[in-house]
């Protein structure tokens, strides 16, 4: 009897320089879920996974795109990790017809450039951003706040959404300014933070530019309120930051895998074979699953079918809850939860829609 056809499924990830520990564990993520479709075994297919390292690098991530394209057995993608390598990629998968559906890539102008191929299951910056400076203004009371960025297609971005959210809510930005990616020395910047002494200290930045910036303000005497984004939710950010990072605010693009009403199953299994689910593991494991269905829905491999599947898809039920997509490949009703670190541990403080009061409320 002939074995079933193999049919892969792409995931693009850092898996060396600073991200690298975070793009193993949401391989793993990915890797679970294929495992668990080839034990079930109700497909007439045999599940792998192409795991491509992007390197967090747009060149890399266009060469690794070309990859998976080349691929006949590859029938859609999960990835990229970041946004810049995401952007990379978009126009080849697109120019493919390869489904790419990425669960962490947060630049809102990826879904607005006509690519068809192009899905988001996290919630993107004009979403996070607003959510962050509402919060900020309306329930931390911050009336002048200071605004860094690192300069690249995640954090500029974002930081501009959190520069027109606080000027709409009448408070001052008494700063905005981009530091260059990975720099180490924050000096000019926190001496000019210092003097300025704003309220609240707003930074778009990865994880190791959040610790840096971090320390070196609480070194340099300031105390105004620090809030970060989903960049210094990822798992370096506390033992990078020790004490620096007592008190500081995060947003984070999704939902909390412990509190996720439908992720308790994918929680304690993930657990038990690797430890901890990492930032947008999650969204790792339900984008995978939303292709094996795409692929149980049409019964055949071919990535036409396959993208149609994905696009019309209703109320998918996923770990991070119901899945489908608007007509720009954005999830319908994305959610942004918020976070405090108290006492040396990430402590959720709940939904933005839940804890923000709405204007003149």
């Amino acid at each position: 009897m002939a074995a079933n056809p193999l049919v892969k499924i792409g995931f693009a990830a850092p898996f060396s320089g600073d991200q690298a520990i975070v793009g193993g564990p949401m391989r793993q993520c990915a890797e679970l879920a294929i495992t668990q479709a080839n034990t079930r075994g109700d497909l007439p297919f045999r599940l792998a996974l192409r795991a491509e390292n992007d390197g967090a690098d747009p060149a890399q991530a266009e060469a690794v795109a070309h990859r998976f394209v080349a691929d006949p057995a590859v029938i859609g993608v999960v990835g990229h990790k970041n946004s810049g390598p995401s952007a990379a990629g978009a126009p080849i998968y697109h120019a493919a017809g390869l489904v790419q559906i990425t669960p962490s890539s947060t630049n809102p102008q990826l879904s607005q450039q006509g690519y068809r191929t192009f899905f988001r299951l996290c919630a993107h910056d004009a979403v996070q951003g607003q959510a962050a400076a509402q919060y900020t203004v309306r329930v931390l009371g911050a009336r002048r706040v200071a605004i860094i960025h690192d300069q690249t297609s995640y954090g500029q971005p974002l930081a501009e959404v959190v520069r027109a959210t606080v000027q709409q809510e009448q408070a001052e930005v008494a700063l905005f300014e981009g530091i260059t990616e990975g720099e180490t020395d924050f000096s000019p910047t926190v001496a000019r933070i210092r003097e300025l002494s704003p309220d609240l200290v707003y930074f778009a930045l990865t994880e190791i530019e959040s610790s840096i910036l971090a320390r070196q303000l609480r070194a340099a005497g300031v105390e105004s309120l620090l809030f970060g984004t989903d960049g210094s939710r990822e798992s370096q950010f506390l033992p990078l930051t020790g004490a620096a990072a007592e008190g500081v605010y995060q947003t984070y693009a999704g939902v909390d895998p412990e509190s996720a009403p439908a992720s308790g199953n994918f929680v304690q299994e993930f657990q038990a074979r690797y430890g901890p689910a990492p930032v947008y593991g999650l969204e790792v494991y339900d984008a995978t699953n939303l292709l094996i269905a795409a692929l149980a829905q049409t019964g055949q491999a071919d990535r036409a079918r396959i993208l149609a599947a994905v696009a019309t898809m209703k109320d998918f039920a996923g770990v991070t809850g119901p899945i489908q997509f608007d007509a720009h490949g954005d999830r319908r009703d994305p959610q942004v939860s918020l976070w405090r670190v108290e006492q040396g541990q990430m402590r959720l403080l709940g939904l933005a829609g839940e804890l923000i009061p709405t204007a003149g409320g």
